[in-house]
């Protein structure tokens, strides 16, 4: 597989399903124990997870989809960490409004709500694909970096 498909396509398929889930698994569980904590009163919790939740969602896309785009994962699964937090917030709104958890759904626009997280999430794992691919370029071009070994599945 040529450099230019490795890093356009992706040439480690497992390292980006992984990736991918990972990072949703991890979303998912910080908004999970996000609203556990606001419906519980735990002031603890909820002050950890005031601070970890926006990380995640708002920044935390961006080094991934640098770190999978050096890693050859492809453009497709490094954008996909981008729509992570939307998809994941819009299930959970869902699945709120479905089971009647207080707080969670209800009359909220979850429309324009997860358009916005997708759009801050897919832009800033854009930026940071487009760092990832540059870094693994002049590691090539060095003569270093992500290049050696395949992981073709």
């Amino acid at each position: 597989m040529t450099t230019t498909e490795a890093l356009l396509l992706g040439r480690r398929r497992r390292l980006a399903v992984t990736m991918v889930g990972g990072f949703a698994g991890l979303v998912a569980l910080s908004l999970a124990v996000a609203v556990v904590a606001d419906r519980a009163d735990v002031p603890t919790a909820a002050a950890l997870t005031d601070r970890l939740v926006p990380l995640l969602v708002f920044y935390a896309p961006a080094p991934i989809a640098a770190v999978g785009g050096y890693a050859r994962c492809g453009g497709p699964a490094c954008l996909a960490v981008g729509a992570v937090p939307a998809v994941v917030f819009a299930g959970l709104a869902v699945a709120g409004t479905v089971f009647g958890v207080p707080g969670v759904g209800g009359d909220a626009p979850l429309g324009g709500v997860a358009a916005a997280f997708a759009a801050v999430g897919v832009s800033g794992a854009f930026v940071g694909y487009c760092a990832g691919v540059t870094a693994a370029l002049l590691g090539d071009l060095v003569g270093i970096g992500s290049g050696g070994g395949d992981d073709e599945e």
